[in-house]
């Protein structure tokens, strides 16, 4: 997580972040070890100071994902011993925490030059969600041309296919990434099994 004076975060009981950050405006900074993430009351909060203001100048973004590595034990002939896929994103960051983690070039430098290793993502933000929408908006417009209700059915699915794929490359023995053997899989959504 980035973490700025600007930022505050808080693991446990909901009552409690809640609470905290009703009587302090922030939070705790604090991982309550006490509290499983199975129990259904345990929360992991995030703040972030806005300060006094009347209108936001520019939107504060947030990430929270998980990832998997291996992405997938691929084989493509019976009884060939599968072969581990990484995340392609591993070409460019090869562990989580290189990915997510926050880098400078000097400790004097001020907390507003810090760059994150998510600013691929992050600080695309805007231009993303534009992009996203103009093709969910062009999806749209061609589905209503065809039924009058399919342009809801087909801009759920567009969400469906983006969230199912998984960008892949090849991982030796050795964890080394094979940038010539990269392959997309996509999870089957269509949800029916045929026996």
């Amino acid at each position: 997580m980035m973490q700025s004076p600007r930022v505050s975060f808080q693991s446990g009981l909901g009552a409690d972040s809640r609470g905290n950050f009703t009587r302090n405006g922030i939070l705790n900074l604090q991982q309550d070890q006490n509290h499983s993430i199975s129990d259904r009351s345990t929360v992991f909060a995030l703040a972030y100071e806005l300060y006094n203001i009347t209108a936001t100048q520019a939107p504060v973004v947030w990430a929270i994902g998980y990832t998997t590595d291996f992405a997938i034990n691929y084989t493509d002939l019976p009884g060939a011993p599968p072969t581990p896929r990484s995340p392609y994103y591993k070409t460019r960051y090869p562990t989580d925490r290189e990915m997510v983690s926050v880098y400078s070039n000097s400790w004097e430098e001020n907390m507003s030059n810090i760059n994150a290793q998510m600013v691929d993502f992050l600080n695309d933000f805007s231009n993303t969600s534009s992009r996203a929408q103009q093709l969910e908006g062009k999806i749209f417009q061609d589905s209503e041309s065809v039924a009058q209700y399919f342009s809801s059915l087909t801009s759920l699915a567009l969400a469906e296919v983006y969230g199912s794929m998984q960008l892949t490359i090849l991982t030796d023995g050795h964890g080394n990434l094979n940038k010539s053997d990269v392959m997309m899989f996509m999870k089957n959504i269509g949800g029916v099994k045929n026996k």
